[in-house]
């Protein structure tokens, strides 16, 4: 009897887990089913408020940008928004130097090559001629006839292309003229806001926090460091970058003399800022126009872009794009078609610091959440540094920013705890690369005069009247426990006295920053 009891029994608990596990799945489906509806929605509201959103995002980019202006400006007193206004000055004099010493050269050699082109149409056609008197055919095709078909459909394109062109150009001067207005006036709306942003973002941060409350306020500090880090180290990264490896690719264009040296070396900076796939194209348009000179002038051409591109990735990326986090290839492909699916252009350049934002917010959940560190030297879409505490424990802020001096500097944390970080060793099977190097050099510099600054402020504090940097409590002059950072060589452990995220009560402002103030 206890038997038939007990068999029964086991039976209805698997129907019972059965169900379970059925309602799950229904549930889990069901969920899909509402977010791909909900993203569908979305995207067409995004398609109806874009101008607004690209005014929006125009005004976070060049605000992320100016802030290290803004904030030097307020560290050697200067009102915070007179600093913002400045800073926004600086930014829009240096882009129009940019473009009044570039475009007179962009536009002669785009002219130079739209005349050339017949001359470089004549040439092909004397190439695909030797051609085909050499080899008339090719494993039974007519090349002949071939040739000419995709000449007469790539002729049907290009004519195509100009009438459309022809009709734009004549027809639509009034919409043109509008639209060039309307762009402008965007523009300087972003500017406005850029300038709000620049001057009270640790203060509507602040608010933010009040408002999330005690529970939720550690998540989004994060949110907002992961962000800033991102968005404003790449940002102000690429930029750099990009006029780096312009300046570099002008010299060695110049150097072995191609006719558009000029034009190419704005289209390499221009391009720099779509990653992975934007210096090849570069590369391959400045090989391709050199080849109608000379096939030596070509390979030359090729070797001036990969040099150029080496330097600026291995020797200049690693110095400026230390306050972004990394992401890896396939990352960035994808979130480049998506943004240009989304925003075009806009969305292309946004898309992969978003996405690193996106990389560092899932591993700080992932590693809160589980306890399991995804982070790894050996990775690869998560390659990173791990990071962990003298006890061990995984640190899951550091390991999402990649960095363990950024709450040294960030004003988004106006209070924080001193904690002790080590970043792990890495395995001898990881050799150093030339970033890398440059990288840690750059740290030592850093630390030292980090030092040096911390010397000068306990000597200046030993006078009568002086202020010291750092208080009784070990708390500086904006609120922030400062701490101190020592970076060993390849292969070494590096220890810092760095911070754990928490934010108080009242807003304040650092008077003391030796990074990127973000």
């Amino acid at each position: 009897m206890s038997t038939s009891c007990n068999q029964q029994h086991d039976t209805e608990q698997y129907d019972n887990e059965q169900l379970s596990q059925s309602r799950r799945m229904l549930v889990i489906v069901w969920a899909a089913i509402g977010c791909l509806a909900l993203l569908f929605v979305a995207i067409q509201v995004l398609g109806k408020v874009w101008p607004a959103v690209q005014l929006l995002l125009w005004g976070i980019v060049i605000g992320f940008i100016c802030s290290p202006i803004t904030n030097w400006l307020e560290d050697h007193k200067v009102p915070r928004g007179l600093a913002a206004f400045l800073s926004l000055l600086v930014m829009v004099g240096i882009v129009s130097l940019v473009f009044t010493l570039l475009l007179p050269p962009f536009i002669e050699q785009t002219i130079n090559l739209l005349r050339n082109v017949p001359s470089y149409v004549s040439s092909l056609q004397e190439m695909f001629s030797q051609f085909m008197k050499e080899h008339q055919t090719i494993a039974g095709t007519d090349v002949q006839a071939m040739l000419s078909s995709s000449i007469s459909s790539l002729s049907d394109v290009l004519s195509r292309l100009a009438t459309d062109m022809a009709g734009k150009l004549s027809g639509g001067i009034v919409t043109n003229i509008m639209g060039t207005l309307s762009d402008l006036f965007t523009m300087f709306l972003g500017l406005v806001m850029a300038y709000w942003l620049a001057k009270d973002y640790p203060v509507i941060i602040h608010e933010i926090a009040i408002l999330v409350g005690p529970k939720h306020r550690e998540g989004m500090t994060m949110l907002f460091a992961v962000m800033s880090r991102s968005m404003g180290g790449y940002m102000r990264g690429i930029v750099i970058t990009s006029v780096v490896g312009g300046f570099l690719s002008y010299i060695g264009f110049s150097w072995i003399g191609h006719p558009y040296a000029g034009l190419m070396s704005i289209t390499v900076g221009i391009l720099h800022f779509i990653p992975v796939i934007g210096p090849w194209i570069a590369a391959g348009l400045a090989m391709v126009l050199a080849l109608f000179t000379s096939p030596t002038l070509a390979l030359f051409s090729l070797l001036v872009s990969v040099v150029a591109q080496n330097v600026t990735d291995n020797v200049v990326s690693p110095l400026v794009m230390q306050s972004a986090v990394k992401v890896h290839p396939i990352m960035s492909l994808t979130a480049i078609i998506v943004g240009n699916a989304l925003g075009g252009v806009l969305g292309m350049v946004l898309a992969i610091p978003l996405s690193a934002a996106l990389k560092g917010i899932f591993v700080y959940d992932f590693e809160t959440r589980t306890g399991r560190q995804i982070v790894s030297y050996e990775g690869a879409i998560f390659k990173s540094t791990p990071f962990h505490d003298n006890e061990g424990a995984i640190l899951p802020s550091f390991d999402a920013l990649d960095d363990d001096r950024f709450f040294e500097y960030t004003r988004l944390v106006p209070r924080v705890k001193n904690v002790n970080v080590t970043a792990e060793t890495p395995p001898d099977s990881i050799r150093p690369t030339i970033a890398d190097v440059v990288r840690r050099y750059n740290e030592q510099l850093g630390t030292t005069a980090f030092h040096i600054g911390l010397s000068r402020d306990t000597n200046n504090s030993d006078k009568p009247g002086a202020t010291s940097a750092t208080d009784a409590t070990g708390t500086g002059g904006d609120g922030a426990d400062k701490s101190t950072t020592s970076h060993g060589t390849a292969g070494a452990t590096s220890t810092t006295s760095a911070t754990q995220t928490m934010i108080s009560d009242t807003p304040t402002t650092s008077t003391k920053e030796h990074h990127d103030n973000v």
